[in-house]
């Protein structure tokens, strides 16, 4: 008898281990993760973790896994993530997804991240809807109208950059105003699972997406209609968010990460994109990073507790009590003020909300916002797409 039990003592021992991979370069995203780990450490003293946080490394992924480095969970981005479930790496978790509701208890969104072709790979931790918001004493007192929906937004944005003023964009360090506005348009005209599965595909594979083309001639045409110049935007921070919540600028566009930090009566929201079905029913939603478990993890035991603890609506309770906007619809009910719209965005969201550059490979992504910069500098060529595929597969 004594042999069994040494045994099941043994077990327990291994499945207090748990060695977390932190790749999340956003610094939002890395915050939030680091809060959630800080919050399962506090509560779980009996887990003995190893964090492996490569912050402001720019060692390669695979690299990293092929160097055989122990992972029982791993927070990587969309991108990275597509490329190591092409690869083989990452454990099937529909079985966790039932275990724990994700489906009933989350918003699609979550799901749509963590997932490839009809099979989940891995969850998405922290959902950040983009938001075009407008200070209504600022527009009073240039005589400009509330806008109500987008293209009233964009119209406001031509009015005001008439006037030499410039709108602050406060987004994830990925991607930007240009970008998002691309996405939107993707959103509607491009089939996201035909661009997942050509993932990487090489310049041949991607010339088979028939409709790309027709989002930068889209994209020129909002360019040029909404009179959008590269002074339209600048690049702000989270004092440019506090400078227009007290009434420095008539608008701004950012993430829901600063949802705490926008209140009072003059903040106005767009809280409707239906109007022009060109730009879809909504905007953009980002999920910096995606929680998976990769097939040789060796605490398999310890992941399924981390995920557990960190999709409880408890935990996710706490991330609503710091202002922090969950994908999780329990925890969301507290949101209040101007948090509600955001919520609902994110409530409406499906796979197409996904922005399409989280589905490109990196090179493409970063050959994409080089272009639509020259779009924006009057350099429209109709070629966009042939060129973008030349230059990254050369």
């Amino acid at each position: 008898m004594s042999s069994c039990k040494w045994g099941s003592d043994k077990k327990s021992e291994d499945q207090k281990k748990l060695n977390i991979f932190l790749d999340t370069t956003d610094e939002h995203s890395y915050k939030v993760n680091k809060s959630l780990i800080d919050d399962y450490k506090k509560n779980n003293p009996d887990v003995v973790i190893k964090l492996n946080d490569i912050i402001g490394d720019k060692s390669n992924i695979m690299d990293t896994i092929n160097l055989g480095t122990e992972i029982d969970v791993m927070f990587t981005s969309r991108n990275d993530f597509i490329e190591l479930s092409k690869n083989g790496v990452l454990s099937d978790i529909d079985g966790t997804y039932e275990e724990n509701d994700i489906n009933g208890r989350y918003f699609n969104i979550i799901g749509s991240y963590g997932r490839i072709g009809d099979k989940h790979y891995g969850i998405g931790v922290v959902p950040y809807s983009i938001e075009l918001f407008y200070n209504k004493a600022n527009l009073e007192k240039l005589k400009i109208a509330n806008p109500n929906n987008l293209k009233e937004w964009l119209n406001v944005l031509k009015q005001i950059n008439g006037k030499g003023l410039k709108t602050p964009v406060v987004l994830n360090e990925d991607i930007d105003a240009s970008g998002i506005l691309f996405s939107l348009i993707a959103s509607t005209g491009i089939n996201i699972h035909e661009v997942e599965e050509s993932y990487d595909g090489g310049e041949q594979g991607y010339k088979k997406l028939k409709n790309m083309q027709g989002v930068f001639d889209e994209f020129n045409l909002l360019i040029k209609n909404n009179g959008i110049t590269k002074d339209s935007f600048e690049l702000g921070n989270e004092q440019s968010v506090s400078n227009f919540n007290n009434g420095d600028s008539p608008l701004l566009m950012c993430t829901s990460y600063y949802n705490p930090k926008l209140n009072g009566n003059n903040i106005g929201v767009i809280k409707d994109y239906d109007n022009d079905s060109k730009f879809g029913a909504n905007m953009p939603i980002i999920i910096n990073s995606i929680l998976s478990i990769p097939v040789n993890a060796k605490n398999r035991d310890s992941a399924d507790a981390f995920i557990q603890y960190i999709y409880s609506d408890e935990t996710q309770a706490r991330l609503v009590q710091k202002g922090i906007i969950t994908g999780n619809k329990v925890a969301n009910k507290k949101i209040a003020g101007i948090g509600k719209p955001m919520v609902q965005h994110m409530y409406k969201a499906n796979d197409n909300n996904i922005p399409i550059l989280y589905n490109l490979p990196k090179k493409i992504k970063t050959n994409v916002l080089l272009t639509l910069k020259r779009i924006i500098d009057g350099n429209y060529s109709s070629k966009e797409w042939e060129e973008i595929l030349k230059e990254s597969y050369k």
